[in-house]
């Protein structure tokens, strides 16, 4: 199946378990947590040594993850991408959290991540 034949409500359906296990590894500092649904090729992106280089300096300016809210998805064949408002606990900033998901193998893998 396409993609791009997914509704809204399957998306998140898929889409959310993984961010939710992506936003509680950043808040307990839990690479494993973290990177569960990583697809290889993010998982040579983001190592360990990253991810708690990274969670220090979100912490250190944003605080720890709070709610967040989805704004849009975006379609493709293969893949798909949400963008969240992620709020953090110690800044007011509005803060963009981007996941691609993309379906290889006949699984769906979170192969690109961002907080911005």
């Amino acid at each position: 199946m396409s993609c791009l034949e997914l509704s809204d409500a399957d998306i998140i359906k898929i889409a959310e378990p993984m961010m939710d296990d992506i936003m509680l590894g950043v808040s307990r500092r839990d690479y494993t947590l973290h990177s569960t649904n990583f697809s290889v090729n993010l998982k040579s992106c983001i190592t360990p040594e990253r991810f708690l280089s990274d969670c220090d300096q979100r912490e250190t300016d944003w605080g720890l993850p709070g709610s967040r809210e989805l704004t849009t998805i975006f379609r493709k064949d293969k893949s798909f991408t949400l963008v969240w408002l992620q709020q953090y606990t110690r800044t007011e900033e509005q803060v963009v959290a981007l996941t691609t998901v993309a379906l290889k193998g006949g699984r769906y893998f979170v192969d690109y991540f961002l907080l911005h």
